[in-house]
Order: structure tokens, then sequence, then C-alpha cells
């Protein structure tokens, strides 16, 4: 009998840290017993008609090694594991994977010594006979179906009464329904995990469907007639946060470069679509929002559209690609990618200057060029060389994954500075390189999200969370031009000037370089780009969160947290 109770107490183990750290069971007694004793009889319902080492193995397979993955999930955002989550595992090279299992190696020797422990115990002692006799299964099994049919009925009043779908039929009802108690299922281990991934699958089959639809698609740009040389450049960053930003007023020297770089701007209220690289990242480079994320699916991206426009286009980048940026990538005139792995050696993102320098070079007059860059990636100090160390203690290569906790938080945000020191001389070094040029350019660089730094109470680490933190939401965004461009352009340099302090989000990057651009289309809104006097000024928006889910956000949240 101990032997099965500590087979089941493994099988638990993830269910019992649920109930002990999710963020959405805190302080409530209730809820956890309820959780508890809910994901103990979905557990356990296959054993009614199982016999007892066949329920075990088949546990041991199915469920057991899924374990590290809600773990994680728990330990990093305090949540069950989620599609956001399960969408960056699957697009996580084996580099990365063997960076963070080396980087963990004595929990993963402990997980591999579990799961030995537990399919020799399940081998060696149990019995292969039923749980219960037949009677007492048959008893429990009506209980289950009872327990089934009541519950259902609740959420099909739930659906009918939330919803307001007593207008719809009831087949509409009972979909709802359906939908509410998966949206309950989704938050219980190992069921969440193989939701997550199941929606992963399903997505990523949507997106190559419509993005087969793509090849008739055209925004209607005109190419623009002049023949005049321009060059526009867009910046994605990764994982900088506004507050870390010395020349945004903080007290640390992070930006000694760029504070001292004339004709740049810095946006003070800027925040973010969404908290994580894979959904943020085609929000900035289409029309699509947190609201219609959808739409970037369904339509070409910024590079096609100064391709339509009749510009050079190339991307740059140091990060490891995902197969919607390989199909931006595709269309692109060139493009050079450091390295497809994210690796210490060839990732420093001042390794990307040389590639665009000599894209500078190339003979067309109108240019746009995306460069994708490291940034702030955790390991932080994995992001520059160990002479460029400024800021000391730092997180090293010393530590590891497990070392990213609150007792370590100077050494994680010396680090963290460290890297924005190093952004700071990578954006520096590609000024420069324009300015040797010379004539019309200008430059957009933002962050595709921020990051969390144990600032408060809730003592968040990295991000990607449900709840979308003030540190996470707020974004770097700059805009730097030449002399040449002022001097074309001098009313869309005043209303960037004008503009710097308006709340707005990441959405303004499509229309405002295209605008900034000078291509006239009806695609372009103005009140989404930077470069026109209608640029609109919001009290809030909304962020996609962890979950894929739109939060709305307050703008006064940044004022509250000291911007």
């Amino acid at each position: 009998m101990w032997v099965m109770a500590l087979l089941l107490l493994l099988l638990m183990l993830p269910n019992l840290v649920v109930a002990f750290m999710a963020e959405e069971l805190d302080g409530f007694v209730v809820k956890k017993l309820g959780y508890l004793a809910v994901s103990f009889a979905c557990l356990f319902a296959p054993a009614l008609v199982l016999k007892r080492k066949v329920y075990f193995l088949l546990e041991g397979i199915f469920c057991l090694p899924l374990a590290p993955i809600e773990l994680a999930s728990m330990f990093l955002n305090h949540s069950t594991i989620h599609f956001m989550m399960m969408d960056t595992l699957f697009s996580t090279n084996w580099y990365e994977a063997f960076e963070l299992t080396s980087s963990v190696w004595p929990f993963f020797l402990l997980f591999l010594l579990t799961l030995t422990l537990y399919f020799f115990l399940t081998i060696r002692y149990v019995r292969n006979e039923s749980f219960f006799s037949t009677k007492v299964r048959k008893l429990f099994m009506v209980s289950f179906s009872l327990l089934f049919v009541v519950g259902f009925s609740y959420f099909l009043v739930l659906a009918r009464t939330l919803l307001m779908s007593e207008g719809t039929t009831f087949k509409d009802n009972l979909v709802d329904a359906k939908d509410l108690m998966v949206e309950k299922f989704r938050k219980i281990f190992p069921f969440d995990v193989y939701i997550a991934t199941s929606e992963v699958f399903e997505h990523r089959a949507q997106v190559r469907e419509m993005q087969a639809s793509l090849s008739n698609f055209s925004f209607g740009i005109q190419p623009k007639e002049d023949q005049d040389e321009e060059l526009f450049v867009l910046v994605i960053g990764e994982t900088a946060r506004w507050k870390s930003f010395g020349l945004n007023g903080y007290p640390r020297p992070t930006t000694p470069k760029l504070a001292n770089q004339k004709n740049l701007v810095s946006y003070s209220h800027l925040i973010t679509q969404a908290n994580l690289t894979s959904h943020s990242v085609p929000l900035i480079l289409t029309r699509a929002d947190a609201l219609h994320r959808r739409q970037a699916d369904f339509e070409k991206s910024i590079c096609e559209a100064f391709a339509e426009a009749g510009f050079y286009t190339a991307w740059l980048s140091s990060q490891v690609l995902t197969p919607y940026q390989e199909r931006i990538i595709s269309t692109c005139d060139s493009s050079v990618v450091l390295d497809k792995m994210i690796s210490k050696s060839n990732s420093y993102d001042l390794n990307l200057v040389p590639s665009f320098e000599g894209l500078l070079s190339q003979p067309a007059s109108k240019k746009f060029i995306v460069i994708h860059s490291m940034g702030s990636h955790f390991k932080y100090n994995e992001r520059y060389p160990s002479d460029s160390t400024y800021f000391q203690p730092s997180f090293d290569n010393t530590m590891d994954f497990l070392s990213a906790s609150s007792e370590n938080v100077d050494y994680l945000v010396n680090a963290y500075d460290n890297s924005i020191r190093y952004t700071d001389a990578f954006l520096s070094a590609l000024i420069q390189k324009m300015e040797a040029r010379g004539g019309v350019w200008s430059m957009v660089y933002l962050s595709d999200h921020g990051e969390n730094l144990y600032d408060d109470e809730r003592k968040l680490i990295l991000h990607g969370t449900l709840v979308v933190s003030e540190y996470e939401a707020h974004i770097p965004f700059l805009v730097a031009y030449s002399d040449g461009y002022q001097s074309r352009y001098p009313e869309k340099v005043q209303s960037i000037l004008d503009n710097k302090d308006k709340n707005q989000t990441s959405a303004v990057v499509f229309h405002s370089l295209l605008d900034m651009a000078g291509i006239q289309s009806d695609v372009v809104a103005d009140s989404l780009s930077i470069g026109s006097p209608n640029l609109q000024d919001l009290d809030s928006a909304y962020v996609m969160n962890g979950d894929m889910k739109p939060i709305l956000f307050d703008f006064s949240r940044l004022e509250k947290a000291g911007k």
C-alpha cells in the first residue's frame, strides 16, 4: 500500500505545487482544496477500469514526463502551463534546450532518478490486479457520471448567464458549456499541457494555411517616383524595458552613448502589444493588434509593403528564427542570420554591424532594413562579452537558471543593465555607420517586450506573465534621424518631437515607418503614425498576456510605477 501511496504522490506533485504557488489560488483555501480534489479525481478516474500495474505504467508514460514543464511554468510565471509557453517550447531549438538543461542539471538528474524509481517500484512491487471490486467500481462510475452531468449542467446554466446566449440555439449553448468546462480543465495537470499542445499545433496549421493564401495579397502601394537615396531602418530589440534606459531617467549609466546622440527622440509612454516575442513581433511587423492578432496571418508584413513601394528590403538577425519570420525573410532581397542558435559566441549584436555596413553599400537608392537583435534575452550575461561587464558583481556563467531568484536580484540587475549598456553600444554603432554614409535616413528602435526583475511585492521575474506587469509592458521606443532627413521631411520631424509623450503602443510601427518614408497609401493611418500631428493619445490599450488573451492596460499604471 505504501508503494501505491508514494506513486500517487509523485503523480500529484505538480498539482500540489500549483495549489500552493498559483497566483489565482493564492489566499483561497476552498479553491485550493477544490483544485486538489478535482485533480485527484481526474488523475485517479482511469483506475476504475484499469488494473493497478497497467494504470501506474500508463500514468508514468503519459503524465509524469510532463511534470517538469508544469513545474517550470509555476517557477517562472506562478501559473499553469498555457498556449504561449508551449508555443515557445516548440519554437526552441536543440541548443536552447541544451542550454536550459545543462544549467539546471541537478534537477534534471533528480527528475531522471525519480522516473527510474517510479517505474522500478511499479514493475517490482505493484500487482496487476484491480483496485476495487466490481461492485465498488460500478458505484464509483455511476457517481462520476452523476457528477459529470451535474457539473456540465452547471456550466450550461453559467454559459447562458455569463455569455448571454439565451437567444442562441441549444447546440450553441452546449458548445459554450463545453468551452467553459475545457477552460477549467486546462488549468489541471496534465490536461493543461495536452490542451496547450493541441492549440499550438492547431494554430500552426492555421498559419500555414493562411500564409498560402498570401501569394496574391497586395497593399496596393505604388512605387515612389523619385530616385533619391533614402534609408529606413527598423531595429526590434529583445527584453529591454523602458525603465532601465539611462536616457529615460534611470540613475545608472546604461545608455551613455545614446544620451549624447543628436537627432534622437525617446518616447516616454509607449507599451508593447504582447509580452512574449513569438506574438509581439508579428504585431510589430503588421497592421494586426492585440484585439485582432489574426490579421497578422491574413496580411503581409511591413517588409513587403516597402517592397511594393520600390524599396530594396533586407533582414538581419542574431535571433533564432520562427516560421513566421522565415516566411517574411524569404520575400526580402537580402538576409543575414548570424546563427540559428542562442549561443554565446555568435549572437552578440555588434557582430551584425559589418553585415549592416555591407547593406549600406548596395547600389539600390531606397532601402528598408529590419534588424532583430538578441538584446537582453535571458541569460543576460550571455548577451555581451566579458570585457563589457560594467556593473559588478554580475550574474555570470557560474550561475544558472536556478540562480534567478530574489536573493540574487542584485546580480541579475547588474547583468541585465550590462546587456542594456551593450544595446547602447550596438545602436550607437548602427547610427555611426549611417552618419558616415550621410544623406536621408531614419531609424526606429523598440523592444518586443520588457522584463520583470523582482520589482515589487509580486516578485515577478522574466516575462510572459498572465498579469502583464508595467515592467514587461513599458518598452523603449527611440527615433533617430539625419540632418538630411530633417531637411526633406521637416513637418514629420516636428510631429515626431511633438508626439514623444503621447500614450501609444507598438501598433504605431507599421504606419509610422511608411509615413516617415513619405509613402502615400490608404493602408497608412494618420492616427497611428508618430510622423503625423493626428497621432492618438490613448488612456488605455490592450496587451496580449502569456495566455494569448488581450488584457486592458491603463496608462496611468506607468506613472504609479515611476514610469
